[in-house]
């Protein structure tokens, strides 16, 4: 959402096969960065795992959504033992003035000198979290993340210095038309939702339909929970500004 303040509300599996075969195994070739990120983003909302699942409601990491803006991928990103710490700082209490909570989840840490992927306790913070929650999926999905930051503007900005920013209007334009584009997987678009020039919001692209021009996406802060929007969203919306591809790193 558009930080207006730190504590502004709103913001596959592998298939096995075993045989026998007189040549050499083949590796399979690397999946496209877009499928890895939408795959990380539906990951932290279809997860099983009883740590990555408290990650789907703010607050104290119990399941309840206290709808306080304390959310686990803030945590992630201002924790100064990461590898990847944002060199920022957001509040420990929520906008309800209640603590947040603490959950597990990867991050790789300092041990013995080198940098070690650790399955350790990331303490909640509160702000707007569409974009750290974004990021977060293009961090784990191989994306170059310099450039993001808390503010969903940022990812306009990372489009634009990266040459990989699209307005809604390439969007539009027919198929074959100068400039025009095609939105994809791992994508993340960004919404003005009181059209006013400034974005609001961010979400990560799932699915693309060209025959619909409409998409799936995972957002964080969305309904103040990490929601799954599952049904039809036309991407050439009056709301939506643009979408951003990532850059591999």
């Amino acid at each position: 959402m558009r930080m207006r303040h730190a504590l502004t509300t709103a913001c596959l599996a592998t298939a096995l096969t075993l045989g026998v075969t007189a040549h050499p195994a083949t590796a399979a070739p690397d999946k496209p960065i877009g499928d890895k990120i939408a795959e990380q983003a539906l990951s932290q909302y279809t997860s099983t795992n009883a740590e990555v699942k408290k990650r789907k409601y703010e607050g104290a990491a119990n399941g309840v959504n206290a709808k306080n803006n304390c959310n686990f991928y803030t945590g992630f990103w201002t924790d100064p033992r990461n590898r990847r710490f944002d060199g920022s700082s957001a509040p420990r209490t929520g906008t309800d003035r209640a603590t947040c909570g603490t959950s597990k989840g990867y991050m790789y840490v300092k041990k013995n000198r080198a940098w070690v992927k650790t399955w350790t306790p990331v303490k909640w913070k509160s702000r707007a979290w569409c974009s750290d929650f974004a990021k977060y999926t293009w961090y784990w999905g191989g994306a170059k993340v310099t450039g993001l930051n808390a503010s969903a503007g940022s990812f306009r900005s990372y489009g634009l210095a990266n040459h990989t920013w699209h307005s809604r209007a390439d969007v539009a334009k027919k198929k074959g038309a100068k400039g025009a584009y095609v939105p994809k997987k791992g994508d993340v678009v960004s919404y003005d939702w009181d059209r006013d020039g400034v974005i609001d919001h961010v979400g990560v692209l799932t699915t693309y339909s060209t025959k619909y021009k409409a998409y799936f996406s995972v957002e964080g802060n969305s309904g103040e929970k990490l929601n799954y929007k599952n049904t039809k969203q036309s991407a050439v919306s009056p709301l939506v500004v643009g979408y951003t591809s990532p850059k591999k790193l």
